[in-house]
């Protein structure tokens, strides 16, 4: 991965996140080549161990899109998520690279304005802040 501000990894759940995903790219709302989307069945299956190797690959930022509050066609538990999520911030506290490169979004299905423009606000955050290192550099 090429190290941009913008270098950004969208871990999107396979049901209201990737709609965001897909409804953007049908109206021709554009965002960052260097953003890359992975598709998960959901949520709950990201933990922090693939955020870190997110970041340890190259990513200034990791962005977790997934379905509204009580709206998981799995019908997990938000708590486990947020859980998760909090954990991954704490540990990016503790290697110093900073709790604001990771945000979680939960996003109605088919928001593509609403998906483009926080993932735009996103990328300008991290580019206010001091690049990431690679874990090990």
């Amino acid at each position: 991965m090429s190290k941009s501000a913008a270098d950004v990894v969208v871990f999107a759940c396979n049901w209201d996140g990737l709609s965001c995903v897909e409804a953007a790219a049908q109206r021709g709302l554009l965002y960052p080549a260097s953003v890359r989307v992975v598709r998960v069945s959901c949520l709950s299956r990201v933990h922090s161990g693939l955020v870190l190797k997110a970041f340890e690959l190259g990513a200034n930022g990791v962005m977790l899109v997934g379905c509204e509050p009580g709206k998981c066609h799995f019908e997990t538990d938000a708590e486990c998520i947020a859980q998760e999520y909090e954990k991954a911030q704490g540990i990016l506290g503790l290697l110093g690279l900073g709790e604001k490169r990771l945000v979680l979004a939960h996003m109605p299905r088919g928001d593509g304005s609403g998906f483009v423009s926080r993932l735009t606000s996103f990328i300008e955050e991290i580019e206010q802040l001091r690049p990431a290192t690679r874990a090990g550099a």
